[in-house]
C-alpha cells in the first residue's frame, strides 16, 4: 500500500489508480485509461500531456460476481469485515454503499481474471458481486463510485469516443440490468466521471471545451448535463478545476473548486432552477475538498493545515459553511471520505512516521479511531486500509489487505 502525503492526494506514479483516495498499482496493459490516473492533465489523441491548472482532486479509482469468496449476510452486521472477492482477478474495492429496504447494496469495482480489466460491480441480495460490464462491453474497464438511496449507480467507463477507436472515460447511470450501463457524455471535453447519485440526478466531473479543465456537473434525465460552474465563474473554460463527490436527499452537492487566488476551497452547490455555489473555504492552507454530505447537511472531507505540511480529515455544516478538522491517525495526511445521517464519520489517514494507511471511523463522542485497532482476531483482513462509505444502518465499505496479499473490498 502506499502512503499518502499532505502535498498531493496520491504520489504520482503513472501506474497508479485511485478512488478519490486510496491506492492499488494496476498492470501496465490498464494504464490506457484516464481514469485509472491521477487526471490533472489532458491526454491527447497522441499521447502528448498537456497541463491544466493544478488540483488535487483525481478521477475515479477502480479495481469488480460470481468469483467473490464469500457471501454477506445483507441484513445484518457482520462480526468482523466481510472478504468481497474479486471477479477471478487480484484486487478489488468498495466505494460506497446504501440501506436499500432490509439490506445493503454495495458498489464498486474487480479485476477480471488475469487482470487484464476491471469492472464495475454491485453486490446481489446474497452479497456476491455481480459484474457490471462497461460501455464496450468485456473488453473494457468500468468503477462505480455511487449508489443512491433507490438503487441508482453511478461511475466511470471507458468508452469509445471517434471512429478511429480511440477510448476516454466517460460518466454512467445504472438503474437496472435490462437497460445497462447508460453514457452521460460529457460537457465539451472528451472525459467525464460520476461520483455519487440521488433523487434521480447524478453528480461528477468533466472536462469542458479543449480539455482545459474539469468541471462539477449534475445530470438528470429530464435535464442532461449542467455546469455547476467554479468559484472563479468561468465555468472551467479558464482553467479552473471543480469537483463534486456527494449530494444528499435535499439537493445539496458537495466538493471542490480552484479559487481565483491560486487555493482550491471544500464547496457546496444548492440545486435549484440556477444551481449555486458556496464557498467553505479550507482549514488554513491551500487545499480543502468535500467529499460527502448526510441529509442534516454534515459535510466531511480534507484539506491542508496552515503551512500545507500536513492534511487533516475535517467535518463541516452547510448552516454555516464552517471546516473543523478532526484530526488524524498520528500521520501527516488523513481524509474523511463518507458520512452517514448518524453523523459517523468514516476515512482513511497515515498511521505515524507515515509508514501505512489505515481506515478510521470517527464520532463526536469517541473521537478517530482505527478500525484496525478493533479488528477481531480470524478476520480474513490482515488490515483494513480506507473506509470508504457508511450507510444509514452503520455498515462500513472500503478496501483492505487480505489474508492471501491481496487488496479486496470489505463489508462490515
Amino acid at each position: 500500500m502506499e502512503v499518502l502525503d499532505s502535498g498531493n492526494s496520491l504520489q504520482n506514479d503513472p501506474n497508479t489508480c485511485n478512488r478519490k483516495f486510496i491506492i492499488f498499482i494496476l498492470p501496465d496493459s490498464l494504464t490506457h485509461s484516464t481514469m485509472f490516473r491521477v487526471t490533472t492533465n489532458k491526454i491527447t489523441r497522441e499521447g502528448e500531456s498537456k497541463s491544466m491548472k493544478h488540483s488535487r482532486a483525481v478521477l475515479a479509482f477502480s479495481a469488480s460476481a460470481l468469483w467473490a469468496l464469500a457471501p454477506l449476510a445483507l441484513a445484518q452486521k457482520a462480526p468482523a469485515p466481510v472478504d468481497l472477492g474479486t471477479l477471478g482477478g487480484t484486487a478489488s474495492a468498495a466505494n460506497a454503499v446504501a440501506t436499500i429496504g432490509t439490506s445493503d447494496t454495495v458498489v464498486g469495482a474487480a479485476n477480471l481474471f488475469t487482470d487484464a480489466y476491471q469492472h464495475a460491480v454491485y453486490t446481489d441480495s446474497r452479497g456476491y458481486l455481480e459484474d457490471m460490464g462497461s460501455l464496450i462491453g468485456v473488453y473494457g474497464n468500468s468503477v462505480a463510485n455511487g449508489i443512491s438511496a433507490k438503487g441508482g449507480i453511478t461511475g466511470a467507463s471507458d468508452q469509445i469516443i471517434d471512429p478511429e477507436g480511440d477510448i476516454a472515460s466517460h460518466a454512467f447511470s445504472f438503474t437496472s440490468s435490462r437497460t445497462g450501463l447508460v453514457d452521460l457524455g460529457t460537457n465539451g471535453g472528451t472525459l467525464s466521471v460520476g461520483y455519487a447519485a440521488q433523487n434521480g440526478d447524478v453528480v461528477g466531473a468533466s472536462t469542458v471545451a479543449g480539455d482545459v479543465a474539469y468541471c462539477a456537473f449534475v445530470w438528470s434525465k429530464a435535464g442532461g448535463m449542467v455546469n455547476l460552474n467554479t468559484l472563479a465563474g468561468d465555468f472551467g473554460l479558464q482553467g479552473y478545476n471543480s469537483y463534486a463527490f456527494g449530494i444528499n436527499l435535499k439537493n445539496i452537492v458537495a466538493g471542490s473548486s480552484d479559487s481565483p487566488d491560486g487555493t482550491t476551497h471544500a464547496v457546496i452547490w444548492s440545486l435549484s432552477k440556477t444551481p449555486v455555489i458556496h464557498d467553505m473555504k479550507t482549514l488554513g492552507g491551500s487545499y480543502a475538498q468535500a467529499t460527502a454530505v448526510n441529509d442534516s447537511g454534515v459535510v466531511v472531507g480534507s484539506g491542508t493545515l496552515v503551512g500545507d505540511n500536513q492534511t487533516n480529515a475535517f467535518v463541516g455544516a452547510t448552516s454555516t459553511l464552517l471546516l473543523v478538522s478532526i484530526g488524524n491517525l498520528g500521520g501527516s495526511y488523513a481524509q474523511a471520505n463518507g458520512v452517514n445521517d448518524n453523523g459517523v464519520v468514516v476515512g482513511s489517514s497515515n498511521i505515524a512516521g507515515d509508514t501505512d494507511v489505515h481506515a478510521f471511523i470517527w464520532t463526536q463522542s469517541g473521537g478517530m479511531v482505527d478500525l484496525n485497532s478493533i479488528l477481531p482476531s480470524g478476520s480474513p483482513f490482515v488490515e483494513l486500509n480506507s473506509a470508504n462509505a457508511i450507510a444509514s444502518d452503520g455498515t462500513i465499505v472500503g478496501v483492505g489487505l487480505a489474508q492471501d496479499g491481496q487488496y479486496h473490498a470489505f463489508s462490515w
